[in-house]
Parts: structure tokens; sequence; C-alpha cells
């Protein structure tokens, strides 16, 4: 199950990490976490601390212990949206707005056919940007256009 994280883009011991708290029926601690998966305790505290700026998996306090624990995100739609959303922000936006500042720079009398393909990318880009926007703002979004994309006719 942590090899799949890969496949969302996310690296091995994070994945690991976050296969161990979805299989995982109580909050673990951070010992817990570095024991069961062989890594060190400071793996297991960077991962967690990326996982949580993922928003998938949440802090608890478990009463009478003062050890931090974790779990995942309970809702798998809510967490496949945080790390596409993250993924967005984190890859696709950066290229969009390099691509906009290339276009931007070519300025108005911007010609030829190296600005033309660079004015192309925007737009295209800008598309996929708007239809992201739409399928990482929920479940209900993200079905909607599913089943707009899949109308025939």
């Amino acid at each position: 199950m942590g090899r799949h994280g890969l496949l969302l883009g996310i690296g091995p011991t994070l994945s690991r990490i976050h296969a161990l708290l979805i299989v995982s029926e109580e909050p673990i601690c951070l010992d817990e976490i570095a024991t069961r998966l062989g890594i060190s305790k400071s793996s297991a505290s960077t991962g967690l601390k990326e996982l949580r700026a993922w928003r998938v998996v949440h802090r608890v306090v478990v009463p009478g212990d003062r050890r931090e624990f974790y779990l995942t995100e309970s809702d798998a739609w809510k967490m496949f949206f945080n790390i596409m959303a993250e993924r967005k922000r984190r890859e696709f936006d950066p290229i969009l707005e390099s691509v906009r500042q290339a276009v931007q720079e070519a300025g108005p009398k911007g010609k030829g056919p190296a600005v033309e393909r660079l004015q192309d990318m925007e737009r295209m880009l800008a598309t996929m940007d708007r239809l992201a926007e739409m399928i990482v703002g929920g479940r209900e979004k993200a079905l909607a256009v599913v089943a707009t994309l899949s109308r025939k006719g």
C-alpha cells in the first residue's frame, strides 16, 4: 500500500507512514511509527510534518498520554482532494506562472512561432487550471465534472 503513494506524488517514506496510519485502528505515536516502519524518529517526524501539511494526517490528543499521536484523514474523498490540491499548488501552478511570465515578457509586440506556442500553451494551461480547480473543490464538484465529461453527444 505504501508503494501506491508514489502514484500520487508522495515519496516512499511518506507513503509508508501514511499507509500505516490508514490501516491502523487507533492513533499511533511517533515512536511507534518509527519502530514499526524501521525508520528514524527524525524521518518519521519529518514525514508526519509533511503529511500534516498535505492535510491528510492529523495530530490528536490521547487522554492521559503526553505524547503526540496521529490519525489519517478518515474521509477518502477528502484525502484524495487534499493530495490533488497540494500537488496542483506545488507542481502545476508554478508551471502556469512561468508560462504566463514568459508570455508577458514577450510583450504585446511578441510575434513569431515561439511566442505563439507560448500563448497557446498559456491558454491550454489556464483551461486545465480551471478544470483542476473545479475537481479539487470537493466530491460534489468533482462528480459533476465527471458527469459532464462523460455525457455522450
